[in-house]
This record gives structure tokens, sequence and C-alpha cells, in this order.
């Protein structure tokens, strides 16, 4: 047997472990299967099945809220492995899976399936899993919805057609019961994909469908998901594009004055919304000792979180690639500042768009709370990603002033190492800031910010900054 049980601790009635009691052959299977299908899987609402999805033969799914595992079975042994590398064993779904196997005199299998909550006449929810697995009396809640075959009985099954695949999952597993197979439908066009949807998910609620073809691609479909949240922060395009917003920074109100920052949305913005988005929040900066930047590395210019905008996705990711809980920043919100108050579980938008500034909706809780997430994320789960993070220090603080006749111009340089990045990965390691002032100007401050994660390229980025903005007439300020 590929599996160390001495290694496993007994925990609310079954055996968890980590990669490490894994033979070594085991121990990328299920980061190597999970790669393997995001490559192969398209993300779409409900609005793209008749332009985006390709072939003519279907096999529609219904999407589980759970988590993916891979199961193994040989010499009469079952084990699972989560996506995040954790192994569990005893639980009994897999008592279960071993049974099913062993009636159809099968010696050993790979299996991807979903673990998932059995609600009786409810939706599960991935959180539904999780407190599950950390209650014994409710392990036995937990089925297994069989999907995919990796292997079995030597034979690999990843060069067939989904059509042999389902096939012999319909051979050895059920319809219902603690291990079944998914629930499937085959569709003979998109119209009949779309029909199952209609009733799947408009009509009876269901998170979503799989869609599996002749092509080799699989499609994810959701809704539409919608969400109001308040703009904290914008980006401002470069060259043709100045004067215009490139991105706005979206977060969610957790209570009166803290406000949970969730995505960046930079898509489906008319050139009159850029334009008129960056004369509204270029009046509206603000402090903040927190510093966040799009996909380019731009930093967002933080402002008051008064505007109030709906954002719309194709779907929500609560973990990253390696099956660990992606993490939001929260922003305190007082006296006119924004300050970095903790990191907590959170999630992320996959393809955000901008639909539309919601006036009728004001700041908050009520209308821009993060409650809209309920379906989503446990929100009575405590904030145990909580982490103080380390103050800065500056390394160096240069100001330069110069006065001709009623004008005062002032020019700080400045460059700290924030001490976070082996802590937090979002925070770079090094950060360089540059202020100009001039009183006559009409925009009358204007600023620049860069990082790195190099001491060497940084301090080089500051030193050019001074060489080329400090001429004759400057004087220096000893700080």
């Amino acid at each position: 047997m590929r599996i160390s049980a001495q290694k496993m601790q007994k925990i609310n009635g079954y055996l968890k472990g980590q990669i490490d009691c894994l033979d070594e052959s085991l121990r990328t299977l299920p980061f190597d299967y999970k790669k393997r299908l995001t490559q192969q899987f398209f993300s779409i609402n409900s609005h793209q099945i008749e332009h985006k999805i390709t072939g003519k033969n279907f096999w529609v799914s219904k999407k589980i809220d759970g988590h993916l595992q891979i199961i193994v079975y040989e010499e009469d042994q079952v084990f699972m492995i989560g996506r995040n590398g954790t192994v569990r064993m005893e639980l009994p779904c897999l008592e279960q899976m071993k049974t099913h196997l062993s009636e159809k005199n099968i010696s050993n299998a790979m299996i991807a399936c979903e673990l998932y909550a059995q609600r009786e006449n409810e939706r599960s929810r991935v959180y539904d899993v999780i407190a599950a697995l950390s209650d014994a009396s409710l392990t036995g809640s937990l089925g297994l919805a069989v999907f995919d075959i990796l292997e079995m009985d030597g034979q690999i099954f990843r060069t067939l057609s989904y059509a042999d695949v389902w096939q012999r999952i319909t051979e050895i597993f059920p319809s219902d019961g603690l291990v079944h197979a998914v629930e499937t439908r085959q569709a003979a066009s998109k119209k009949d994909v779309r029909l199952i949807f209609e009733e799947w998910v408009t009509e009876s609620g269901h998170e979503g469908l799989v869609v599996r073809g002749d092509m080799p691609f699989m499609y994810k479909i959701k809704p539409k998901y919608t969400f109001d949240g308040v703009v904290v922060g914008y980006t401002e395009g470069i060259n043709d594009h100045k004067g215009k917003i490139k991105s706005l920074l979206v977060g969610f109100y957790r209570n009166t004055d803290i406000i949970q920052v969730v995505g960046k949305v930079g898509n489906n913005f008319s050139e009159e919304d850029r334009t008129v988005f960056f004369e509204t929040f270029s009046q509206k900066h603000i402090a903040s000792s927190y510093i966040e930047t799009d996909n380019d590395g731009i930093a967002f210019h933080m402002v008051q979180p008064d505007t109030v905008v709906e954002v719309g996705c194709n779907d929500i990711l609560l973990e990253n690639t390696y099956g660990k809980p992606l993490l939001n920043n929260l922003l305190q919100y007082e006296n006119n500042t924004y300050r970095r108050y903790a990191t907590v579980s959170g999630l992320r938008f996959i393809f955000p768009v901008y639909e539309r500034i919601r006036e009728d909706k004001t700041p908050g809780v009520d209308d821009s709370g993060f409650t809209q997430f309920k379906n989503f994320i446990d929100l009575a789960a405590p904030e145990s990603q909580t982490v103080t993070l380390p103050n800065s220090e500056i390394l160096m603080r240069d100001v330069y002033q110069k006065t001709q006749k009623n004008k005062t111009m002032v020019q700080k340089f400045m460059v700290w190492k924030t001490n976070k990045e082996t802590i937090d990965t979002r925070y770079p390691a090094y950060v360089f800031f540059y202020s100009n002032f001039s009183s006559q100007r009409k925009d009358a401050l204007q600023t620049d910010i860069r990082i790195s994660n190099d001491h060497h390229q940084i301090m080089g980025l500051a030193n050019a900054f001074i060489k080329k903005n400090v001429k004759k007439g400057w004087v220096k300020h000893e700080v």
C-alpha cells in the first residue's frame, strides 16, 4: 500500500494526514490532475452558452459545491487526497466506495469525485463540508459524487472519450446514495444545454453545470452573479488614456468602518465612463497607509468610499491552485483615512466586469455589505487569518524646497522597507514614493510610486528621480 497510516492522526472519527504520508509517486497526483482540469476548463455564464460552447454531443452534469478529491483504491484499502494535499481515511463514504469497487471485482483504481455534504432538499455549500469534517456526528452526511476515472485495473482512462468514461462510471456506481455517479444528462445541442440549465439552475437553484462534449474542452456554466460594492481606489491610464480611469478597486462593508477589499475591475467601461469616473474620483483622494497595485503594478489612488457600483462576474473563487484559502485585506476607514486592519479568508471574482453605478444604493452594510456573499462563504467563521504585520522601516527621506516670487515648491523622495513580504506576498519588499508640490500649479500636488523586491533596484530608482527632478535652485532640507 502506498500510504503510511502511522503518519496520520485520528480526528473526528477518521484518519487525517498530509501529503508526506503518501508514497512519492502519489504526492503530485491531486495537483497534476487539478492543473490538467484547469487547462481544459472554460468558465462562462448562462448568456454565453450559444456562442461559447463548441461541439455537438454533450454530457451535462450538475455542479456540486464541494471539495475535489482523488480516491485511491488498491489492496482492498481506500483513501482520498484533496486538492490541497490533505489525505483522509476511514470516512463512511470511503467505506462505501470500497464496497462498490470490490463488488465489481475491481482491484485498483484512481477516481475523481466531489466531496460534499448531503442535505435533504437543500443545496450543499462548500462550508458545509468543512463543518461536517470538523464534527464526528456529521461525517456520515458526507457523500462522494463521481465524475471521472483516472485509472482502473491498469487501464489509463485519460485517452478515452468522455462517453466511454461515463459508461464505465454508470456501470460501477448507482445514481444515488452515499457514493454515486454525479447527476448527468446527455444533450444533443446547445439548445438542450440551455434547457437543462433553466431546469436545474434557474428553477431549482443548483450552483451550475459542468458540460463535457466531443471536443477536448469542458465548460463550467453558472448564472451571471452581480454584487454592489464601494469604490475604494482607482488607477489612471497612461499615454492616450491619461485622464481616464484604468481600473477600480472594490470593497464591501463588514461593519460601519471596516471594508473588505475583494476585487479589481477594469472591463466593460465605456470611454465616457472612464472619463467621468476619473473626473469624479480624482477629487476624492484620501490618505492611506495601505498600498494596493493593479495587474500592471500601478498603485491605486485611494478614495472616499462613497460611491456604490454594481460588479458582475462569472464565478467566485475561494481557494488558490494549491487548495489554500484566498486572503482579502480588511481596511479600517476612520478620520477620512485608510489603514490595513487585518487579513481574512476571502474570495476573488472570476472575469469581473463593471455593470453600472448604483445611485439608488448607499455605502454601508445594508446596501454594499459583505453579507451578499453568504451563499459562497461562511460568514460566521472566525477571522482566524488575522495577521499582525511588522512596521515598515524608512531607508531614505529627502526633502527639497525652492521659492520663486510668490510660488513655493517642495519635492519629497522616500524609500521604505515594508518588512512584510515574507509574511504576506501581496506586499513588495521596498516602496519608493515621490511627491511634487507647487503652490501656484492647478494640480498642486503630484505623486508617483514604485515598488520592488530588490534593494539595489529601488535605491537606483530613487536616485534616478532625484537626478531628474532636482536641478539648480533647489535646497535640501535636513529632516
